[in-house]
């Protein structure tokens, strides 16, 4: 109630929660999950014990997989209006929402969204006040993941091999011109007739820039253990490694 009123914000039991969030698993680690084709279930089965961060349709990925997240986040309204009665099936720690979508979807806890003139491409370091957007709900996530206090992020699942996304090779600017692959884990994640969510490359390419430096200004960082992946942004590493033990073959 203390951080809700220093913030200048209402005490309301939605603000308490996410007052509440604040630097919980301070120093801990954590994995952040994109949708990616690389995403495997046997790899979510080795993060039972993990806490992770989740979105969207990750739920397609629940029938191949004892794994549930601890943490699960819809921002498209897109994506939420197609799939609002799988999206509030979805089995999580804790569901998150936005404010705006409150009267929409079924959330444990919901945020304000880009409040703030200029400031939508900005990274929130103040998620009781807004999170900020920047092309991917994974910004999001990791804003939050930011509050909750977790020193190591790891991304999985973060393929970014969709047409027009961004890379940098020796301060070169390249994007890709033809998709590489399918573009989620699941063939049917994109039903036939649907309406896919509209993607901003140059602004997901700028947000995760500024989530690494603002991880890392304040002595944490994010790592990319995605099995395959065009993202440039953050020091790859080995999944089997982070997590110390190996799939069974």
């Amino acid at each position: 109630m203390a951080a809700a009123a220093a913030a200048g914000l209402p005490i309301t039991g939605n603000n308490v929660r996410i007052a509440r969030l604040r630097d919980r698993h301070r120093g801990r680690r954590c994995f952040v999950l994109g949708n990616g084709p690389s995403l495997l279930p046997e790899d979510l089965d080795l993060l039972s014990d993990e806490f992770t961060f989740a979105s969207n349709k990750i739920y397609k990925m629940f029938p191949r997989t004892r794994w549930r997240p601890s943490f699960y986040l819809v921002v498209d309204e897109v994506i939420l209006r197609q799939n609002l009665e799988d999206i509030d099936r979805v089995e999580a720690g804790l569901r998150f929402g936005l404010a705006c979508y409150r009267d929409l979807m079924r959330a444990d806890i919901y945020f304000n969204n880009n409040l703030g003139v200029g400031t939508a491409e900005r990274f929130s370091r103040n998620v009781m006040h807004t999170l900020r957007s920047s092309g991917t709900v994974s910004f999001h996530l990791l804003q939050l993941a930011f509050h909750m206090g977790f020193a190591e992020v790891y991304l999985l699942g973060h393929d970014y091999n969709f047409v027009g996304a961004i890379s940098r090779v020796d301060g070169t600017e390249r994007t890709i011109e033809a998709a590489r692959g399918r573009l989620h884990f699941a063939d049917d994640y994109v039903r036939e007739g649907e309406r896919p969510a509209g993607q901003d490359p140059r602004a997901m390419y700028r947000g995760m820039e500024e989530a690494r430096q603002v991880f890392e200004s304040d002595g944490r960082r994010i790592l990319n253990a995605s099995r395959s992946s065009c993202l440039d942004v953050f020091e790859r590493c080995d999944l089997e490694t982070v997590v110390g033990r190996r799939r069974e073959s």
